[in-house]
C-alpha cells in the first residue's frame, strides 16, 4: 500500500542556543543542523523507515535549497516527481531555535509561493488508484481537491492541522483520521478541555481523532469513547521539533495496521517521545523495533 502525501516542504535552519535570546542581544549557537522539514515529508520520512512505500507531492524551487531537499528525499527513499521542481520559485525555509536546557523550540517560517502545484489533470493521475493520503492542509485548493479524489476512489484521508487554515471544516469531514494540537483545538474550536475538543472533532466526520499536548500527553477519540495516555518521560529531551509530524506517522502506522485505539495511541506517543531525545527530525526518528520493544509490540 502506497502512503502519498502533499503538504508544504521547507529547510530547517535550526540552531541550538543556550536560552531564547533577549531582544537586541547576541550569542553563540552551540550547535546547528540543515535538515527536511514540513509535517508531511517528516511523517514520510518515519513511515518509510516502518517499512510503507511513501510519494510526495509538494513544491520547491530549482534553487540550492531545492536541491537540498531532493537530495534527502532520495535518500530518504520517498519518491517524488519532477512537477515539484517549480522554475522560478524560492524554495520555502524555517528559522529554528531549539533551547539547549529543555529542547523547547521556536520556528518562523517562509513557505513556498507558486501559482497553483499541479493541473487538475495532473492532480488526477498523481493521485489514481490512492488508498491512503496524508495532509497538511497546504495549499487549500489543492489539499481539498485531493481529499476529495481520494474519497471518490475508496481511499482513507489523514489530516495533520497544524494552526487553523482556510477550508479546514471541510477537510475535516473529509478525512478518517485527524491529528490536532492543543492550540488547533484552543483556536479552532474555542476549546480548552481536550477530551471534548477531541469529541467535537469527531463529530465533524472523522472515526479517529486525536489531540496532543506535549508533556500532558495525548487524547483519542473514537466510537464515542475517549482516551488518554500520558507523555513517555524519555531522558534527555534534546529536540521537540517535528515531535507532532512523528506522532502523527505513529498514529497512521498504528491505524493503518489495525491496531486497538489503546495500542495504537502509546505507540504513537512513544514514538514522539523517542525523537525528541536526538536533534533533528531525520537521524533522530526511531526504528519500528525500537518502538516496539517500548510499549511490547506483539510479534507478528
Amino acid at each position: 500500500m502506497e502512503i502519498v502525501g502533499l503538504g508544504v516542504t521547507v529547510v530547517d535552519l535550526m540552531a541550538v542556543v543556550e536560552d531564547f535570546p533577549q531582544i537586541d542581544s547576541k550569542q553563540d549557537v552551540q550547535r546547528s543542523l540543515i535538515q527536511v522539514g514540513g509535517p508531511v515529508p517528516t511523517a514520510l520520512a518515519l513511515l518509510t523507515r516502518f517499512g510503507w512505500t511513501c510519494r510526495l507531492i509538494s513544491a520547491w524551487g530549482d534553487d540550492p535549497l531545492g536541491r537540498v531537499i531532493e537530495a534527502n528525499l532520495d535518500v530518504t527513499g520517498i519518491s517524488y516527481s519532477s512537477h515539484c521542481r517549480q522554475p522560478n520559485t524560492s524554495t520555502g525555509f524555517s528559522q529554528i531555535w531549539v533551547e539547549q536546557k529543555n529542547g523547547r523550540r521556536t520556528t518562523v517560517t517562509q513557505r513556498p509561493q507558486f501559482d497553483s502545484l499541479l493541473t487538475s489533470a495532473d492532480m488526477a493521475e498523481q493521485l489514481r488508484g490512492c488508498q491512503v493520503l496524508h495532509l497538511d492542509g497546504w495549499p487549500t485548493n489543492e489539499a481539498l481537491a485531493a481529499a476529495r479524489t481520494v474519497k471518490v476512489g475508496g481511499g482513507r484521508v489523514c489530516v495533520d492541522t497544524g494552526s487553523p487554515k482556510p477550508g479546514i471544516g471541510e477537510l475535516l469531514s473529509l478525512a478518517d483520521f485527524v491529528n490536532a494540537p492543543r492550540r488547533f483545538v484552543e483556536e479552532y474550536l474555542q476549546e480548552s478541555d481536550l477530551e471534548r475538543g477531541a469529541s467535537a472533532i469527531a463529530a465533524l466526520g472523522p472515526s479517529i481523532v486525536t489531540v496532543t499536548d506535549g508533556e500532558h500527553g495525548a487524547w483519542l477519540s473514537t466510537n464515542g469513547t475517549t482516551i488518554h495516555q500520558p507523555a513517555i518521560k524519555q531522558a534527555p529531551i534534546v529536540d521537540t521539533n517535528g515531535a507532532g509530524d512523528v506522532f502523527t506517522a505513529g498514529m497512521m502506522h498504528a491505524v493503518l495496521s489495525g491496531w486497538s485505539p489503546h495500542l495504537s495511541l502509546s505507540f504513537a506517543v512513544t514514538a514522539a517521545g523517542m525523537k525528541c531525545t536526538r536533534l533533528g527530525n531525520r537521524d533522530a526518528l526511531p526504528t519500528l523495533e525500537m518502538v516496539g520493544r517500548s510499549v511490547n509490540l506483539p510479534k507478528s
